[in-house]
């Protein structure tokens, strides 16, 4: 009998690209045009004075790059950044259509798990989401996800910190405040995994920094890439804007502002050190023209994402863009769907960093609730996104044979061997018949998932820092505090004087 054999690749990954080559090579022309003619407002005075001398024209902060310089640096950036985890791993290696997931940072606001009811983020808050993503495997890497507002507001980013690092093991990608208090996160870092020498070589950190749209790029925003650049920590450079506000309300426009943002950053970061670690992208949503709030799971926003990912792949660097964060005030069906297809694009489209999964209502409000649910969301995507395998196992043309017409391949050892790849399982779905899901208590996906994430919380604990570790944590933070109270009272001073 005649074999069928196959030649192929057993895994074909689906690759979704939203707009074809040309059109890509057409945005990176007009994004060298804006950024040549228009050029950007650059408040940092090494960074000016960096770019004057490489060759752009500089009057006052304001600076024309050219287009020669924009593409040497882009050469110049690294197209692999690995990011380590807590214990030094290197678990999370950035390249082309390596996809990892986390949540975003910030939140000002929390549904609490016990009480159902909207509340002021705390550090507990932080606390609970990291040691829920620690537990779940879907997450990739950790934000702080709440805020931790009852803390000091001088120093509630190294306090969110804190609670990052004592929850998880996980890679960290980090807020700050300004540049005295990215560098006191630094030092964090640098205790954590045994000093600065440790973190150069395996960073568990990145820093998420923003320009302001449109084309304005600010003292600390640029102080705090430029002092993790000394520590070799690589560096999330991405505009956040809304489209219509900020940017053209028309989604090409937008995406050669903000990619003119972000290519901006690339020339500062290499003119800084060659080969700094960036990483580019940033949140391309538009804004509801009638009660302008922020899209975050609009159509339009995921279509512009499909672009910035295929820009950062044209220019073999990083990116860093959103899935899985909905408008939706609550973890409803209009939350999973949003979250689902956002979630689903992003694996589809090869992206690096996807964050914000878990946002609920635009970006204002957490939920640990949602948080769970979210794990089977990033499941469901990645089993779609490793294809389907082709081999000559899989036709089955010999077991077709075997069976034959009328049979059934219930008892068969090839259903035995390939059932648990080849059919995704769930975590937390239900898919019960009526009458046993009536008997196990008639519970909704997310009444299953706030079940889970209650037991999460109650049982599960990271590896804990040493005593001697968090101890050096605290000092660090207290230390921060003390001089940005004592820069407080200089500059009184000064100004009644």
């Amino acid at each position: 009998m005649r074999k069928i054999r196959s030649n192929s690749i057993e895994y074909a990954t689906p690759q979704l690209r939203w707009v074809s080559e040309g059109q890509i090579e057409e945005i990176h022309f007009a994004t060298l045009e804006v950024l040549e003619r228009t050029g950007v407002k650059v408040d940092h005075p090494e960074a000016l004075q960096l770019m004057k001398d490489a060759g752009c024209i500089v009057t006052e902060n304001r600076v024309r790059i050219p287009s020669w310089l924009v593409e040497e640096c882009i050469r110049l950036a690294p197209s692999k950044i690995v990011v380590a985890n807590r214990k030094g791993e290197r678990v999370m290696p950035l390249e082309k259509n390596r996809t990892y997931f986390g949540t975003g940072s910030d939140l000002p606001f929390t549904i609490d798990l016990e009480t159902g009811k909207r509340r002021r983020s705390t550090k507990k808050d932080v606390e609970l989401a990291c040691r829920v993503m620690d537990y779940l495997p879907n997450y990739d890497f950790v934000m702080s996800y709440a805020i931790a507002s009852d803390q000091s507001a001088k120093v509630s980013d190294l306090h969110q910190m804190e609670a990052m690092v004592s929850n998880t093991i996980k890679p960290m990608i980090v807020t700050a405040h300004d540049e005295i208090n990215m560098r006191a996160q630094l030092e964090m870092a640098a205790l954590v995994v045994g000093g600065k020498e440790e973190l150069r070589k395996n960073p568990c950190l990145i820093l998420y920094s923003e320009p302001i749209s449109p084309l304005v790029h600010t003292n600390d925003g640029i102080g705090k890439m430029f002092a993790c650049f000394e520590y070799g920590v690589p560096v999330v450079y991405t505009p956040g804007i809304l489209s219509g506000a900020t940017t053209p309300v028309t989604k090409a426009g937008t995406i050669v502002l903000m990619n003119a943002e972000a290519l901006a950053g690339v020339v500062m970061a290499q003119l800084k050190q060659k080969g700094a670690p960036i990483i580019i992208g940033g949140g391309a949503t538009p804004m509801d023209m009638r009660t302008t709030a922020t899209l975050y799971g609009s159509p339009e926003t995921m279509m512009n994402y499909g672009i910035m990912t295929q820009l950062s792949q044209f220019y073999g660097i990083p990116n860093f863009t959103e899935a899985g964060c909905v408008n939706a005030p609550v973890p409803d069906a209009q939350a999973g769907m949003e979250a689902g297809n956002g979630i689903l694009m992003a694996q589809l489209m090869g992206a690096n960093l996807v964050h914000d999964v878990g946002y609920l209502e635009g970006g204002k409000t957490g939920s640990l609730t949602f948080l769970t649910m979210c794990n089977d969301f990033m499941d469901n995507a990645r089993y779609m996104g490793r294809g389907t395998r082709i081999n000559e196992d899989t036709l089955a043309v010999d077991v077709i044979d075997e069976v034959g017409p009328g049979g059934n391949y219930l008892g068969h050892d090839h259903t035995f061997k390939h059932f648990r790849d080849e059919v995704w399982t769930p975590k937390q779905f239900n898919r019960s018949f009526w009458e046993i899901w009536e008997e196990q208590g008639s519970k909704s996906a997310e009444d299953l998932a706030a079940d889970l994430a209650k037991e999460i919380v109650a049982t599960h604990t990271s590896e804990l820092l040493d005593e001697t570790i968090r101890t050096g944590l605290n000092e660090i933070i207290a230390e921060t505090e003390r001089e940005k109270k004592s820069t407080r009272r200089v500059k009184g001073t000064k100004k009644g004087e």
